[in-house]
């Protein structure tokens, strides 16, 4: 019986480009990654640090983050996931992320995002903070 960690632990560690191999019992557990439903306004954001954090940390190959999304989308954003998976195939985590920037990253999140941004700063005008007399 084949055991894909294992070759896959041994393709990367022949590798003579990577300086470190990955050792997928490093590798956080799939429950400390976050989820990503589709919904929220920061929700993709955190999933993308998320994952180039532990790319980063752990030396972890793109295929193996390619991989785990399948289990890290949820609601809606799996509906999309399959769709896209089922009409562009296998790709590396890299395309990925582009596609979830491009889908949930749009003028309408943008605008939202600046809105509340600057609704969050003191305004001297509308924010009368004290009053002397």
């Amino acid at each position: 019986m084949l055991n894909l960690n294992n070759d896959l632990d041994n393709k990367i560690s022949s590798n003579s480009e990577v300086e470190t191999a990955c050792n997928f019992k490093d590798i956080p557990r799939l429950e400390e990654w976050p989820t990503f439903s589709g919904e929220g306004e920061y929700n993709h954001m955190e999933l993308m640090k998320t994952i180039d954090m532990f790319k980063e940390d752990f030396n972890i190959p793109d295929e193996y983050i390619s991989a785990r999304l399948r289990s890290l989308f949820t609601k809606s954003a799996k509906k999309w996931y399959y769709k896209m998976r089922q009409d562009h195939g296998k790709h590396s985590w890299p395309w990925w992320k582009e596609e979830i920037i491009s889908k949930w990253e749009n003028i309408s999140w943008r605008f939202k995002i600046e809105n509340s941004f600057e609704e969050s700063i003191f305004n001297i005008v509308r924010d009368r903070h004290m009053s002397f007399f």
